[in-house]
């Protein structure tokens, strides 16, 4: 797997995720992407509503998914990360190695970063 994330509105901190598969095999995403700030504790919360496990995105090899990160405006109560980890949201207990992306300069504001979940496009990524 391969993951970016790349700024998509500047004015609030908002990122477009994207996992793309790099295997030969078709893998499935669902749900939410946990995704961690740099060296900080927590983590962005969900939001929206996921599909069920029955509509689980199915990428074939070079396919990828998308989710959007939504910032936070620099309140003064947060912190600026330069990086942030993603690891997929699931039931198994296998250990994830976090895959990692630059977000030069996200703002973290306590309770106000939210993802949404994975979907086939990045339109529909950042208007949900």
């Amino acid at each position: 797997m391969k993951f970016t994330a790349t700024l998509a509105e500047s004015t609030t901190g908002s990122y477009l995720l994207k996992i793309t598969n790099k295997g030969t095999k078709a893998c499935k995403v669902l749900g939410h992407p946990v995704v961690t700030f740099g060296d900080l504790d927590g983590q962005a919360t969900e939001r929206g509503e996921a599909p069920g496990i029955e509509d689980a995105l199915r990428l074939e090899a070079g396919e990828s998914a998308y989710a959007g990160l939504m910032g936070g405006v620099d309140d003064g109560t947060g912190k600026t990360v330069d990086s942030i980890a993603m690891t997929m949201n699931t039931e198994s207990d296998l250990e994830q190695t976090p895959l990692k992306a630059s977000t030069p300069g996200l703002y973290v504001s306590p309770d106000k970063n939210s993802v949404t979940a994975w979907v086939d496009n990045a339109e529909d990524a950042l208007g949900s």
